[in-house]
C-alpha cells in the first residue's frame, strides 16, 4: 500500500510535478523558438528559389518572351512553400493561383527584375506568395516533435532519477526508520548504518540517533534505579508510619483525613468512636475540650510554626483519662495545597505515674492523709484565696511511751488509728495533716473559738479510745494537746501562723497532767514580735 504521506511519495510527486513545470517551460520555449525559425527558414527559400528563377525572369523580360515567363513563374510555384506567384512587365503578364492567393489575404514578396546588363535598370517585378498554410503546419510538426521529444526525454529522467533515489535515499531512510520503530528504549539495540553510508548524511543521522538512544538508555537506567530506590524507601517509610506506636494522620484544611496509621485507628477505638474519615476540622470530636485544641492548633498554624501540647482526649468504653502528648506541623505541596501532620503520643501512663508522685509527694504513705509538705501548699491555697480558716495544731501525748514499750509497729498502729479519727470527726470541708512524728495539723474552716471547740471536742473522744497491744490487758490510752490559731485575724503570715500555734499546743501540753481537759488552747498574736507577724 502506498503512504501518500511517506517521504519517497511525496518527493515522487515533488520530482514529477518540478519535471512537468519544466518540460512544460522547455517545450513552450522550444515550440516557440522552432515555429519562428521554420518562418525565417520559409522565407530564406523564397529568396533562394527567386535567386534560382532570378536570370530566367530577366531574359523573360529582356526579350519579353512569355515561354520563358512562364518557365520561371511555374519553377517557383512548384515549390511546397510558394502558393502563387506573378510576374508583370510592360510587355508581359503571367501570374499562377494569384487568385487564390488574394482571396486568402496572403500578401506577396515584391522581387525587383534587373536588366541582364544594365543591373541598375528594372525590367519588371516578381510578385511571390508564400503558402502560410503548409510553412506554419510544417513548423508546427517540427515544434510538436520536438516538444514530444522533450516529453519522453523528461519522462525518462523523471523515472531514473526516481529509481536512483529510491535506492540510494529512500529505501536506506526505510530501513533506517524500520528498525527505529522496532526498538525499545532504554535497551541496548541500536540502527544498523545502510550499506554505502557510512560517510553521507544518512550515516550521520544514524550515528546522531544511536547517541541518542544510548543518552535514552542511560536516564533510563538512571530513573529505573531511582524508582527502585524510591520504591525501597516507600516500603520502609510505609513500614515505619503502619507500624509506628505513635498514632499519626495526614489531613486536609477542611478535616479530611487523607492517610492514617493503624495506631491511629486503635487510639479512636479506645475512646469509643467509630473509625471514619472526618472527625471535624482539626479532630476536635476525639478531645474533652475541643475548644482549647482548636485555639492553641490555629494560632500556631497562623505564625506558620508546628503546634504542641499535652491535651486529654474523650475518655474511653473504660472510663479511664487518655492523655496525648499532640504534635501538628502544617505542610504546603508544590502545587500550594495545605495539610495537617498531627501525631499523638500516648502519654496516659506517665500522666498517671506524675500523679502518684505528686500523690507520694503530698501524702504520708503510713496514714494515707496529706503530709506536711501537702499541708503547706494547701495552707499557701487557702490563704491565696482568701479564705479564713483556724490552724489546729495536734501533739500526741503519750505516744513516746507507746514506741518504747510496745515497739515502732504499736506506734505506727496509733498513728494510723489517730489519722482514722481525724479524717471521721472532722467535717467534709475540714482537712487533716500528718505534720511529722506524732503531730498532726487540722485545718478548719472556722473563724471563732466556739466552732473549733466543737469538732476537736469530736476528735478528742475519737482519740482516747483504748488500745490493747501484745495481749495486754491493761488498755493503753493517748490524748493530744491541741494549739489554735485563726487566719488572717491573728496572722497573714504562715510561719507566724504555725509558730502561734505551737506555742499555745505547748501551753495546753504543760497542762496534761494537771489540767488534762484544758488540752485545748488558742493563740495569743499578742506574744510575738511585730516581725513575725510580716
Amino acid at each position: 500500500m502506498i503512504n501518500i504521506r511517506g517521504l519517497g511519495f511525496r518527493f515522487a510527486l515533488f520530482l514529477v510535478a518540478a519535471a512537468m513545470l519544466v518540460v512544460i517551460t522547455t517545450a513552450e520555449f522550444f515550440y516557440r523558438a522552432t515555429y519562428e525559425n521554420e518562418l525565417d527558414e520559409a522565407n530564406h527559400d523564397i529568396e533562394e528559389l527567386y535567386r534560382t528563377v532570378g536570370p530566367t525572369a530577366s531574359i523573360a523580360a529582356f526579350l519579353e518572351e512569355e515561354d520563358l515567363a512562364k518557365e520561371a513563374i511555374n519553377g517557383l510555384v512548384k515549390s511546397d512553400k510558394i502558393l502563387a506567384a506573378s510576374i508583370k512587365s510592360d510587355a508581359l503578364y503571367y501570374q499562377l493561383n494569384v487568385t487564390d492567393a488574394i482571396n486568402k489575404n496572403i500578401e506577396p514578396r515584391v522581387f525587383l527584375v534587373r536588366h541582364p546588363f544594365i543591373p541598375e535598370e528594372t525590367l519588371a517585378e516578381v510578385n511571390i506568395y508564400p503558402n502560410f498554410d503548409h510553412i506554419i503546419h510544417q513548423a508546427e510538426k517540427i515544434s510538436n516533435d520536438n516538444s514530444y521529444s522533450l516529453y519522453v526525454e523528461a519522462l525518462v529522467v523523471g523515472i531514473v532519477a526516481l529509481v536512483i533515489t529510491y535506492y540510494i535515499i529512500i529505501s536506506p531512510m526505510l530501513r533506517v526508520g524500520r528498525s527505529l520503530h522496532e526498538i525499545t528504549p532504554g535497551t541496548t539495540q541500536r540502527i544498523a548504518v545502510p550499506e554505502y553510508h557510512t560517510d553521507s548524511e544518512i550515516g550521520a543521522f544514524v550515528h546522531d540517533t544511536n547517541q541518542l538512544l544510548s543518552k535514552v538508555e542511560e536516564q533510563f537506567s538512571q530513573e529505573r534505579q531511582l524508582r527502585e530506590e524510591i520504591e525501597f524507601l516507600e516500603k520502609r517509610f510505609r513500614m515505619l508510619f503502619e507500624n509506628a506506636k505513635s498514632a499519626t494522620v495526614l489531613m486536609t484544611e477542611s478535616g479530611i483525613i487523607e492517610l492514617r496509621n493503624k495506631a491511629f485507628i486503635d487510639l479512636v477505638v479506645k475512646i469509643g468512636l467509630e473509625e471514619k474519615q472526618d472527625y471535624g476540622e482539626l479532630l476536635e470530636e476525639l478531645f474533652e475540650n475541643p475548644a482549647s485544641i482548636k485555639v492553641s492548633l490555629l494560632e500556631a498554624f497562623s505564625r506558620n510554626e508546628f503546634a504542641t501540647g499535652e491535651f486529654k482526649l474523650k475518655s474511653g468504653v473504660n472510663k479511664a483519662a487518655i492523655w496525648v502528648q499532640l504534635i501538628a506541623s502544617p505542610l504546603m505541596t508544590e502545587e500550594g495545597e495545605r495539610f495537617y501532620q498531627i501525631t499523638f503520643n500516648d502519654i496516659s501512663t506517665r500522666k498517671r505515674e506524675l500523679q502518684n508522685l505528686a500523690l507520694q509527694a503530698d501524702f504520708d504513705s503510713l496514714t494515707g492523709i496529706y503530709n506536711r509538705n501537702g499541708g503547706e501548699k494547701l495552707i499557701a491555697k487557702l490563704m491565696n484565696k482568701g479564705h479564713h480558716f483556724a490552724l489546729a495544731l495536734i501533739d500526741l501525748n503519750g505516744f513516746k511511751a507507746v514506741n518504747d514499750i510496745f515497739g515502732h509497729d504499736a506506734g505506727d498502729e496509733v498513728l494510723i488509728f489517730v489519722s482514722e479519727q481525724l479524717r471521721d470527726k472532722i467535717r467534709k470541708v475540714d482537712v487533716a495533716v500528718r505534720w511529722g512524728g506524732d503531730e498532726f495539723v487540722l485545718l478548719l474552716q472556722a473563724e471563732d473559738e466556739k466552732a473549733v471547740e466543737t469538732v476537736i471536742s469530736k476528735v478528742n473522744k475519737g482519740i482516747k479510745q483504748p488500745f490493747y497491744f501484745n495481749d495486754d490487758t491493761t488498755p493503753t490510752v493517748v490524748s493530744m494537746s491541741v494549739g489554735v490559731a485563726f487566719y488572717p485575724r491573728m496572722s497573714r503570715n504562715m510561719n507566724t501562723l504555725i509558730k502561734l500555734a505551737d506555742i499555745a499546743m505547748y501551753k495546753a501540753k504543760q497542762n496534761k497532767v494537771a489540767a488534762p481537759d484544758d488540752y485545748l488552747m488558742f493563740a495569743e498574736p499578742e506574744g510575738l514580735d511585730s516581725s513575725d507577724n510580716q
